[in-house]
């Protein structure tokens, strides 16, 4: 839920600030893509490099449909800073680019996330 909170926020200041839609989907992704990079333990896991049933099982639907809301979130407001009209042909690219950038990046990124901040908490606590 706080992925899609600060999704929304993010989508807001780049409304507010006038930036670039190039500038604004690259600092998102990129700056997530990092994160996830920093937090995971194996290559594998930065990529999702195994089987989507076993990562479905494994993350869940719900924190699976926020992630793809918010990536889709941010593909939306990318299209309203540059405001075009698009061809069948770039909405079909459009798809296949969420799809396959949700697929080997996005996918997991909250478990992640919570994962390490839980780990966080735990060891501030001294109960490790």
């Amino acid at each position: 839920m706080y992925l899609l909170l600060f999704t929304i926020i993010y989508c807001v200041i780049t409304q507010v600030l006038d930036i670039s839609y190039e500038l604004a989907m690259g600092v998102f992704i990129i700056g997530l893509g990092l994160v996830k990079g920093f937090l995971s333990e194996e290559k594998q896991d930065i990529f999702n490099l195994k089987k989507a049933k076993y990562l479905y099982e494994k993350i869940g639907f719900k924190d699976s449909v926020i992630e793809l809301l918010s990536l889709i979130l941010i593909f939306i407001n990318s299209y309203l800073i540059e405001y075009e009209h698009f061809s069948i042909f770039e909405f079909v690219y459009m798809f296949f680019l969420i799809a396959l950038v949700y697929r080997f990046l996005f996918w997991g990124i909250t478990r992640k996330i919570r994962k390490r901040v839980q780990l966080y908490v735990v060891k501030s606590n001294g109960k490790l």
